[in-house]
This record gives structure tokens, C-alpha cells and sequence, in this order.
């Protein structure tokens, strides 16, 4: 039960937004035709830091989404290392140029 609590996602979406396409992308699931960029990266910390800043921009004015994933092997990652290495995985979508 403990296993399966600490695997979790958050998205947040601009649903007054339209998505930067790429008509390749033909998974099933919410990024289908979406161009989606992916951050997946360990950060390390020092002792006195509680909290990292990852700037990524878009050549857009913003997102229309962002997603950020936690899960167990991250967590485990974070315990064993007492708080200094983190894993970070974010996919994110751009907005649409305007024309």
C-alpha cells in the first residue's frame, strides 16, 4: 500500500490555450499530437538548500501544460541520499506560435 501512494503525478493545463502540434506523436494518451518536451534529470542539493529552481523556456510567450512525476524510485533516491539528490522528471508543452 505504501508503494502504491508515493508513485503520483500533477499536470496543470492552460485549457484557453492551443498546444504547440507534432502530427508524429501518436501515443494514446494526453500528449497525442502534442509536441512534448521532457526533462529527466537527478539534482543534487546541499545541506542548507531545501528546494532547486529548473528554468526551461519555450520561444512561445509560456505552457499550455506541464506535468511533474514522482515516483517510488525517486523517493527511495531522496532517502538513501538523506535529502541531497533528487530525481526530476517533467514533460512539458509549448504553446502554439502564433502566425
Amino acid at each position: 500500500m505504501i508503494l502504491l501512494s508515493s508513485c503520483y503525478s500533477v499536470r496543470v493545463m492552460n485549457k484557453d490555450a492551443i498546444p504547440e502540434a507534432d502530427p508524429l506523436n501518436t501515443s494514446g494518451d494526453f500528449y497525442k499530437s502534442k509536441k512534448v518536451h521532457v526533462i529527466d534529470t537527478v539534482i543534487t542539493l546541499k545541506a542548507q538548500e531545501g528546494e532547486f529552481t529548473l528554468i526551461e523556456r519555450c520561444p512561445t510567450d509560456g505552457f499550455y501544460s506541464f506535468e511533474y512525476r514522482v515516483t517510488f524510485g525517486g523517493i527511495l533516491l531522496n532517502t538513501i541520499t538523506f535529502g541531497s539528490r533528487r530525481q526530476v522528471k517533467i514533460k512539458y508543452v509549448c504553446l502554439k506560435q502564433s502566425d
